[in-house]
């Protein structure tokens, strides 16, 4: 189960930084290990707001070549017919490029 609280902890500490900051990757190094289930993971995005996905969509690389999953694929699709104005395709592309 992915502790929602957390995760929001750390998109508001990401929120607080220069988007070049190199700090960030720490906080993107937490949220890959917070998504540690692919299932889990598919849950808590597709109950996510447009601008959570924003935040977030910044680790969908890393979880991809992670998860190696269809089913994650199918949930960045429908995050991004959900929210046009994050623009994942590329994303959903990288995670069906992943899949064994």
């Amino acid at each position: 189960m992915i502790n929602g609280q957390k995760v929001t902890s750390i998109i508001e500490k990401m929120k607080k930084l220069h988007i070049n900051d190199p700090s960030i990757t720490i906080y993107w190094d937490q949220l890959i290990l917070e998504f540690n289930d692919v299932n889990d993971t598919i849950c808590f995005l597709d109950g996510c707001t447009e601008e959570e996905i924003g935040w977030l969509s910044s680790v969908f690389d890393d979880l991809a070549f992670k998860f190696q999953s269809k089913e994650y694929a199918e949930c960045l699709k429908r995050l991004d017919e959900k929210y046009p104005d994050n623009v994942l395709s590329n994303l959903v592309e990288l995670a069906e490029s992943c899949i064994d």
